[in-house]
């Protein structure tokens, strides 16, 4: 996954295309874009689409909303968080056949409960189509993400046949699943320590 910077706007996308042409086919490859002109639906963005599509290249779809949806307050890891995070729409764009969702969540259960609702019709759609999606699960206090993002798989998999994720709390920050020969990803927001294959 290639994270741009935030200001890494639509003048630069020739240094990003010249990167995608040199970028081997035989391994996927993602971006995500936080320069708010890719988020306008405007030639920008038009252009940084198709120039993924071109090259068989998934948009990262970042989902920031649940973060965004209340003051803050006196809690330091809100605050912290939005400040590390651009605030932008959510766009729904499947480019490829991994498409993959960065989900930042609240310290507030129903919250994400409510935003998550919409991915999970959307990550079933895709699974259904044959795609591979991934699901990047971070919180504001990132202790919390490898429950969070078990709570999304097992409501994902309570609508259709995926595998069971393993028990184990040591096996919880990063999973590569394979589901009648396509894969199904979550992560959470620590960085990796394991990395399972289940067949």
């Amino acid at each position: 996954m290639i994270q741009l910077p935030r200001d890494f706007g639509h003048d630069e996308l020739p240094r990003l295309a010249a990167l995608l042409e040199r970028w081997p086919r035989n391994i996927p490859c993602a971006v995500e874009v936080r320069a708010s002109g890719f988020f306008h639906k405007g030639a920008g963005e038009q252009q940084l689409n198709r120039l993924l599509i071109s090259h068989g290249v998934d948009r990262v779809m970042l989902d920031v909303r649940p973060l965004f949806s209340t003051p803050s307050g006196s809690d330091s890891r809100l605050f912290k968080a939005r400040d590390e995070k651009p605030r932008r729409p959510p766009h729904v764009l499947s480019t490829p056949d991994r498409p993959i969702v960065r989900f930042i969540g609240h310290l507030d259960t129903a919250i994400n409960q409510r935003y998550f609702a919409p991915w999970i019709e959307r990550l079933s759609l895709w699974i259904k189509q044959g795609k591979s999606p991934f699901l990047f699960v971070h919180a504001p206090d990132n202790r919390e993400a490898p429950q969070l993002a078990r709570h999304f798989y097992s409501w994902l998999a309570s609508g259709q046949a995926l595998p069971a994720l393993p028990g184990s709390r040591g096996v919880s920050n990063v999973a590569f699943l394979r589901h009648q020969g396509k894969s199904v990803g979550y992560r959470t927001g620590h960085r990796p320590r394991h990395r399972i294959v289940l067949s």
